[in-house]
């Protein structure tokens, strides 16, 4: 028996529903009028073609419609989508309760070749990662405390660079101060006033698309800057050699920065 089908692009996907054991178990099948001739995709290569959509909501929009599919199929399971030289999205569905509706958290892996895994970053922003070689940039959740009665704690975006399987280091400060040589605007209040970074490589560079919370006219909601791998390398030594170990305040996940 199989159940209706769905279609997200030239993909289609449809859920094959078997007897086994006495319980009627639900399996994944991939067709895709591009990459197979429209054959049948074995359900390893599901996961594989993950990694076709370039951002973890795509990702996990990709796995919530299997798991639609599925029906009686178990959401529990995470969902793994390998990004490349050892990297990896794990994408979590989670509920709270019974009565509250289910939500995603993705998380940032490195596999090693013996297999083993490590986690980099328990839960992603949601902007997508640059991978270069064994260096991976990306925008991770960071836990925050403030004074501030109106925000007492929250999370919020920061940028990281990692070469695993060493700590992630935290770059964003670094980042804002280039950015504010450059654009010739106060540091502090790049500090202040940022909001969110989305890092991508273009012509051979990382390119950090940079946002802020700001009502001032001289000052830009968004702006750019690029640096390139080399002087991505020396802020990752710098960070390292001259940075503090920290745990996040939520998931106690080390980090170093400076």
């Amino acid at each position: 028996m199989t159940n209706p089908s769905m279609k997200l692009g030239n993909l289609s996907f449809s859920m094959v529903v078997t007897p086994r054991c006495g319980v009627r178990t639900a399996r994944p099948v991939l067709r895709s009028s591009t990459a197979e001739g429209g054959r049948a995709v074995p359900t390893f290569k599901l996961i594989s073609y993950l990694k076709l959509f370039k951002t973890p909501t795509a990702r996990y929009l990709l796995a919530v419609i299997c798991v639609g599919l599925a029906g009686c199929a178990s959401p529990q399971h995470p969902v793994v989508a390998p990004l490349g030289n050892g990297y990896e999205e794990v994408t979590h569905p989670t509920r709270a309760s019974m009565s509250q509706p289910e939500t995603m958290r993705i998380s940032f892996l490195y596999r090693a070749p013996d297999g083993k895994t490590t986690v980099i970053w328990p839960s992603l922003y949601g902007v997508g990662e640059v991978i270069k070689g064994d260096v991976a940039i990306f925008v991770g959740d960071k836990a925050y405390v403030s004074s501030d009665p109106n925000d007492p704690r929250g999370m919020k975006p920061r940028l990281f660079a990692v070469r695993s399987p060493n700590l992630p280091l935290d770059i964003t400060d670094e980042i804002l101060w280039r950015w504010s040589k450059v654009s010739g605007k106060d540091f502090q209040k790049a500090l202040d006033r940022f909001s969110l970074v989305t890092p991508v490589e273009k012509n051979g560079q990382l390119e950090l698309q940079l946002e802020f919370y700001t009502q001032e006219v001289e000052w830009p909601d968004k702006s750019t800057i690029q640096q390139n791998w080399t002087q991505i390398s020396d802020i990752m030594r710098e960070v390292k050699e001259k940075g503090t170990l920290h745990k996040d305040l939520r998931w106690g996940t080390p980090y170093i920065e400076k």
